[in-house]
């Protein structure tokens, strides 16, 4: 210092600026999140430390309203109590005219029935509805005389005051960090002004599409005022970036297909074959399987260029076929989706040959996913139209599952016949079998069948479709007639073609 006295003023002066730099800079942000108020203290704006004291006034304001609701809950309870505990001792004073001025016996009131708890998500919904309630009114000119007006609960009295220190650290993180979305979203969360909520939302979800809560009042607010395409947009922002909230998000929409125009908001946006266009149909069919909408959406679609795939169907008629305990119905629903030229191509039981891959459609081959066994489909040999149906078992035990397909016979009786080959080592053979939809009775059935070796075998049995309206639609499958777990070893394999099933005479009224 003595030698260089400016150098060293310098070098201080430096040490000085840098140590004020760390405390006003890194040192805040360290200390944001575990200690806000030392951090605010050393910058008073940090936006990070204002998060931080936001999310707990937030905590905080949500324990307040909690407490507000059941205090209120118990307030009404004792003031019904004792509604009817006076309307008791005026029913007990009319029947004892004669005892003016001695107590007459009051039988204790019956405790009143306590309400049944509320799921996790209604008690959400209720907290946040509350906390974007607007506070009571204070001025002195609006409010009534205090003898009229009956004590808030001490939660609900200082509810305003956490609402309006909340607001306040959300205008300073707004002003402090003009792009932090969390901060025009507790502003909307606080605000009495129903527009301005709308903005400060708005506001929120244009800076971050993964503000989640902002986006979902949007949403609800977009259905309240019947903007369905405001609904359809926020919900497919929604589905992107909180998957883990479909169950909700979907609702919304499953609601717009209730309605003509919301199912025409639909419509405009799954036309351009969304990512979230497959979760939805599912969703739908779930969800309103028992309802007509879902067909009124899939026409609407097909008449706008778009049509659902097969694998858009199958949730859909799967889910109708479950909930309606018939098949005709989901039926109805793929020949109307099918083109023109395919609809002439429809028989009572579809692919018999497996000409065509199983597609998975009810009415069409269903392969298992089996365990220890194999299913494929060749080529013929010969030169007949359609292919073979082989199934190899591994070396040990077990799980087939069924090839099946939902049917419609008309009622009469018929000859199923086909051809078997190969050799299949098991103490219980395959069985065809046709019972009525969803579960029974039999209709018909073969006998166990093992193949033949080196030689194409014939076999058939006789089915008969009663006509008494319980045999609409039938279960047409092929399955491994194992009763126990040491029947379910099997070898070898086992190859089928030539099916046919023949009408042999039709069923008599009520048969």
């Amino acid at each position: 210092m003595a030698v260089h006295p400016v150098r060293s003023a310098a070098l201080a002066a430096g040490l000085v600026a840098l140590a004020v730099l760390i405390a006003t800079t890194s040192l805040p942000m360290a200390l944001a999140e575990r200690h806000p108020q030392l951090a605010l203290w050393l910058y008073p704006d940090h936006p990070q430390a204002l998060l931080t004291l936001a999310r707990q006034e937030r905590a905080r304001l949500a324990a307040a309203t909690t407490r507000a609701q059941e205090e209120a809950a118990a307030q009404e309870a004792a003031a019904q109590q004792a509604a009817a505990q006076a309307e008791q001792d005026g029913k007990t004073a009319q029947e004892n005219p004669d005892r003016d001025g001695e107590a007459a016996p009051v039988d204790e009131a019956p405790p009143a029935e306590s309400a049944p708890a509320e799921d996790a998500l209604a008690q959400a919904e209720r907290e946040h509805a509350a906390s974007l309630a607007a506070p009571a009114r204070t001025d002195a000119e609006d409010a009534p005389d205090e003898e009229a007006v009956p004590a808030l609960p001490p939660a609900a009295a200082e509810l305003p005051a956490i609402r309006a220190g909340l607001r306040d650290l959300a205008a300073r993180i707004a002003a402090a960090a003009p792009l932090e979305p969390s901060a025009r979203r507790l502003l909307g969360d606080t605000t009495d002004d129903l527009d301005a909520s709308r903005q400060a939302m708005l506001d929120a979800v244009a800076r971050s599409r993964r503000e989640t809560v902002a986006a979902f009042w949007l949403m609800h607010q977009d259905y309240e005022r019947k903007d369905y395409q405001g609904v359809v947009a926020l919900a497919a922002v929604l589905i992107q970036t909180r998957p883990a909230l479909n169950e909700y998000t979907l609702s919304y929409l499953n609601s717009l297909a209730l309605e003509p125009e919301g199912r025409a908001a639909l419509v405009a946006a799954l036309v351009h074959n969304p990512g979230w266009r497959p979760l939805f149909l599912r969703s739908m069919g779930a969800k309103l399987a028992a309802s007509d909408a879902p067909l009124a959406l899939i026409q609407a679609l097909k008449e706008a260029g778009s049509p659902p795939s097969e694998a858009e169907l199958i949730p859909l008629l799967r889910a109708r076929m479950a909930a309606e305990k018939r098949a005709e119905g989901a039926y109805n629903i793929w020949l109307q989706m099918l083109p023109a030229q395919e609809v002439l191509q429809v028989r009572p039981v579809n692919n018999l040959d497996f000409a065509r891959d199983p597609s998975g459609l009810p009415f069409n081959w269903n392969l298992p996913r089996p365990m220890n066994a194999f299913i494929d489909l060749q080529a013929r040999n010969d030169t007949v139209d359609g292919r073979v149906l082989r199934i190899r078992f591994g070396v040990g035990r077990i799980r087939l599952g069924a090839i099946e397909q939902v049917t419609f016979l008309r009622p009469g009786r018929y000859q199923f016949s086909g051809e078997q080959k190969g050799l299949m080592s098991s103490k219980r053979g395959m069985v065809w079998q046709v019972l009525c939809y969803p579960g029974g009775p039999v209709a018909g059935q073969s006998s166990q069948l093992m193949g033949a070796p080196r030689v194409w075998r014939p076999f058939s049995f006789d089915i008969t479709i009663p006509n008494n309206g319980r045999c609409d639609a039938q279960r047409l499958r092929l399955f491994h007639d194992s009763r126990s777990t040491s029947e379910q070893f099997a070898s070898g394999e086992i190859q089928f073609q030539s099916l046919q099933i023949t009408p042999v005479e039709p069923a008599t009224s009520g048969g």
